[in-house]
């Protein structure tokens, strides 16, 4: 899950805008990052962005990646986490908990209460709760925004020569070639059959912008980290531009960890200087 979870995040961090549209169901405008540590504890939630929906309403989104294991029950995590967001930040707050892996939040309602002496609640909160694993490919290209659709691979895939040709045209439709690799990247990565991964492979053979195959199956194989490396380098040269020598070598000696916090920096800092700030 670590290393999926890593990918998710990287996938969400740059197409947010993709992603809160869906995940709300409205058209947004802007949506930014915010600290992924909570103040004053060492809770960390997984991702939270501060979105600005189409008729100038601002909210919190709030999203959560969890496998078939939990630490502690999702329930009582999730009311750490959103307890915390809405007294530190004071916003309206949507939080949703994405599960991967069979059977991954089977038992998950997402409406929970603590009642009193009485029997009336005097604590009751709610969360949405999506099981990927549950959901049919068919749903997912329903949807109008691209970016979602490199999830497919944790959706249920009935017909994978009919399902696959439709998203791989869809993910062609975008405009630019360093996000469109990214999600073509993003989409084998996610795959969870070989034979799947050489039908998108062999729908790509002709496409010379495309990532290098090698390099997706390197993906794969080494536990991603050359992919993030990849990746961080060109979100980096999408928004400043080419880049000085040491900081490519930064990111080339850097964990998987900060690369990923860099990676979500990226999409709010205003200058190069602040994505590496500490």
């Amino acid at each position: 899950m670590a290393e999926t979870d890593s990918l998710l995040k990287r996938l969400v961090s740059t197409f947010i805008l993709d992603f809160a549209s869906w995940l709300l169901g409205i058209a947004v405008q802007t949506a930014r990052p915010l600290q992924s540590e909570l103040s004053g504890t060492t809770v960390a939630v997984d991702q939270v962005f501060h979105v600005t929906l189409v008729n100038d309403r601002e909210l919190l989104l709030h999203l959560e990646f969890q496998g078939r294991r939990s630490h502690e029950p999702m329930e009582w995590r999730m009311l750490e986490y959103m307890t915390r967001l809405a007294h530190l930040h004071r916003l309206d707050l949507e939080s949703v908990v994405l599960y991967i892996g069979r059977g991954a939040g089977a038992d998950d309602t997402g409406l929970y209460q603590v009642h009193g002496l009485d029997g009336t609640p005097v604590l009751a909160w709610r969360y949405r709760v999506i099981r990927l694993w549950q959901m049919r490919a068919a749903e997912l290209i329903a949807i109008r925004q691209v970016a979602p659709l490199a999830l497919l691979g944790h959706t249920q895939i009935a017909q994978p020569e009919v399902i696959l040709p439709e998203v791989v045209s869809r993910m062609r439709g975008v405009v630019d070639m360093a996000l469109r690799d990214h999600l073509l990247t993003a989409l084998v990565a996610l795959l969870p059959e070989e034979e799947m991964i050489s039908m998108v492979e062999r729908l790509l053979e002709e496409d010379e912008w495309l990532l290098e195959l090698p390099f997706q199956r390197r993906i794969r194989a080494e536990g991603r980290r050359e992919g993030e490396v990849e990746v961080v380098l060109r979100q980096l040269r999408l928004r400043f531009g080419p880049l000085p020598e040491d900081v490519t070598a930064r990111i080339n000696a850097a964990d998987a960890e900060t690369l990923l916090r860099w990676s979500e920096r990226v999409l709010s800092a205003a200058t190069l200087d602040a994505v590496f700030a500490e």
